[in-house]
């Protein structure tokens, strides 16, 4: 018999699941990278995300970085597994990301996703937006500088 522990007030749960099915044993959607231009480039996170793939997600960053990518839009449209820890990690990159320079969108359209991502956009240097098409659309139409 199963039950069900909820956590104790103050304390988050290890895991966040939107639409959660128990025989899906690996992700729907990897995490790819795609270059549009010289300096653009969308970064798909994929289906979950946990802590054991931020080194993979840090690694992409990375590379486009070498090859002179400084717009970047993040999307986490097909996002429904996560860990609040790694998402905190990832929005932390974001500001590091923004505070050099790189123009940083971000997509989430998942409300728990979204409403997770409102409580850090405050005061930080990147955008949230409701798809990756609206990202876009919002990076290309800014002034370039």
């Amino acid at each position: 018999m199963w039950r069900l522990r909820r956590a104790a007030p103050g304390q988050t749960r290890g895991m966040s699941v939107i639409g959660w099915e128990p025989f899906t044993a690996v992700s729907l959607v990897e995490p790819t990278v795609r270059r549009l231009g010289e300096r653009t480039c969308v970064i798909n996170v994929g289906t979950e995300l946990r802590h054991i793939e931020l080194p993979g997600i840090d690694d992409a960053v990375r590379a486009v970085l070498v090859d002179g990518c400084r717009d970047i839009v993040f999307d986490l449209s097909y996002l429904r597994r996560y860990e609040p820890f790694a998402l905190v990690r990832l929005a932390r990159e974001w500001d590091r990301l923004a505070e050099t320079g790189c123009d940083v969108h971000v997509a989430a359209r998942e409300p728990r996703v979204v409403t997770d991502l409102e409580r850090l956009v405050g005061t930080s240097g990147w955008e949230l937006h409701p798809s990756a098409t609206q990202a876009l659309r919002s990076l290309l139409s800014a002034p370039v500088g």
